[in-house]
């Protein structure tokens, strides 16, 4: 009981030492790492030297001197290199976390277990880091299609039913057009009545004249309440179109996202553990 005392104490003046020199104390390390995350962004690299501002599927950006100097792919750094690079902030953190809130749920702690499996099957760091990045792109990507879909498919609702309104009262005034035209028709051959007979001819076409123009109008607006409502139901096809592109992409990887309804959206997910691991043994 006495050493385990002593040790706690031990552990306290450490951490008081710490902070007395002006250091961060470091006091706890998230649960499942095997080392504390990296907290620096300077990257030493054989062509290039600066902070790593960006680090993505499409490759590495660092600036230099306020300049962004030009995009290095990840197959074109050394194993020491992408390992130096692995003990930056920014790199950790594009390869270690998915979501900004903390947290995961069942389908997520499944999606992680994804994500771990396919990190350890990798041939070699670079591979297992593009690979890891252009997942969670996939990721970013299908959430973001899938955080519009709902508000498209009611706007989309909403044009659809504006659309058929106007439809209906366009081939209202049509039928009313055809209607006035035989009534014209039919004072024309009632000429002979004298002026009451020419009276009846002029208020009828008088009449056409008045419902065709409300039916160009009416056309008119039929013509753009049908564009709205097409390029909602698009703007739907094309999010759903995203979906099924992006869950059939990561399908070939081994991770499962709903393709079609129901969806739901990848929830954040916490993937340090492998990648500490490959910290660790090297």
């Amino acid at each position: 009981m006495k050493n385990a005392h002593g040790l706690v104490w031990s552990l306290i003046v450490i951490a008081l030492a710490a902070v007395a020199e002006g250091q961060p104390a470091v006091t706890s390390i998230p649960a499942g790492s095997l080392l504390a995350p990296p907290t620096g962004d300077y990257l030493v690299l054989s062509n290039a030297t600066g902070i790593v501002r960006v680090l993505d599927s499409k490759g590495l950006v660092l600036e230099k001197n306020l300049v962004y100097l030009p995009r290095i792919q990840l197959a074109d750094l050394s194993p020491a290199e992408l390992q130096a690079l692995l003990e930056t902030k920014m790199a950790y953190a594009s390869l270690t976390s998915f979501g900004a809130v903390p947290g995961t749920n069942v389908q997520g702690a499944a999606m992680e277990r994804q994500l771990q499996r396919i990190w350890r099957d990798g041939r070699s760091l670079a591979e297992k880091m593009q690979t890891r990045l252009e997942i969670l792109a996939d990721l970013r990507e299908y959430n973001y299609n899938l955080g519009f879909l709902p508000g498209s498919v009611a706007v989309a609702s909403q044009y659809n039913a504006q659309a058929a309104a106007v439809n209906d009262q366009l081939k209202t005034r049509g039928a009313t057009v055809v209607a006035a035209a035989a009534r014209v028709e039919s004072t024309e051959l009632n000429r002979a009545d004298g002026p009451a007979g020419r009276l009846a001819e002029q208020q009828a076409q008088e009449n056409y004249r008045e419902l065709v123009v409300r039916v160009e109008k009416a056309n008119d607006q039929a013509n753009i309440a049908n564009a709205q409502a097409a390029n909602a139901n698009k703007q739907v096809t094309d999010y759903q179109a995203n979906c099924v592109a992006i869950s059939t992409r990561l399908a070939g990887l081994g991770i499962n996202v709903p393709g079609a309804p129901t969806y739901y959206p990848v929830p954040p997910l916490t993937l340090q553990t492998e990648v500490d691991a490959e910290r660790k043994a090297n």
